[in-house]
């Protein structure tokens, strides 16, 4: 996996995120039946539902005592909503963010949103046509199952100009979230196992002492 998508992908989950990455959208070559080509590939699909919450027990619960339990990770800037399932399209950048134009297809977009699954067929064209428009889109209960869904921009930086997508943010913010977040569960985090390398990577920084600082000149968020 791409380390860019990897790093997305680990702060994502650690905002109660379930993702599939790297998706590829397929079509058929009209010159050769039976074949099929890749549109693009969707760098991450994210789902978070509501009632997304992070427990930890620390040894078995004994008569009396509180269970070890905390809240999922939530950014601020994600913009989250508490009252419906917030999915997210997101393309991954090293540079500026942006959109490539393979993800604006119709074809492309309506593929992305089949694999979600959270609007009916007869839906799917104005959702897409709202997604290419204004990077978002609201599912109504008559219209599907109720949840916003975003187009995404995580990238190295964000030029004046905004990305034609709801949500952008820069792989610094991502960095200085998990940070921090490591540094207010230190308790819990320097005894747990990590399968995530993006995590166990940071974690290993954190437990030796070091700190990520930007090189200067960089930082263009």
């Amino acid at each position: 996996m791409n380390p860019a998508v990897g790093l997305v992908e680990s702060y994502l989950r650690l905002n109660g995120f379930f993702t599939v990455t790297e998706f590829q959208v397929q079509y058929p070559l009209a010159e050769q039946a039976g074949r099929y080509d890749t549109a693009t590939d969707l760098d991450i699909l994210a789902v978070r539902l509501p009632h997304a919450a992070e427990t930890v027990l620390r040894h078995s619960r004994k008569p009396g005592e509180a269970r070890c339990e905390i809240a999922v990770a939530e950014d601020p800037a994600l913009g989250l909503v508490h009252h419906m399932p917030d999915i997210l399209i997101a393309e991954v950048k090293e540079g500026a963010a942006a959109l490539n134009a393979g993800l604006l297809r119709v074809d492309v977009l309506q593929a992305a949103l089949r694999r979600i699954g959270c609007c009916p067929e007869d839906h799917i064209g104005e959702a897409v046509e709202a997604l290419r428009h204004r990077g978002e889109f609201i599912v109504e209960q008559r219209r599907g199952i109720p949840c916003r869904i975003r187009l995404a921009s995580f990238a190295g930086w964000i030029d004046e100009s905004p990305p034609p997508a709801a949500l952008a943010i820069t792989f610094a913010h991502i960095l200085g979230f998990i940070t921090h977040q490591m540094h207010a569960y230190r308790e819990i985090w320097r005894s747990a196992q990590f399968g995530d390398p993006a995590l166990a990577l940071l974690k290993l920084a954190d437990k030796l002492g070091l700190r990520l600082a930007p090189v200067s000149g960089s930082d263009r968020s």
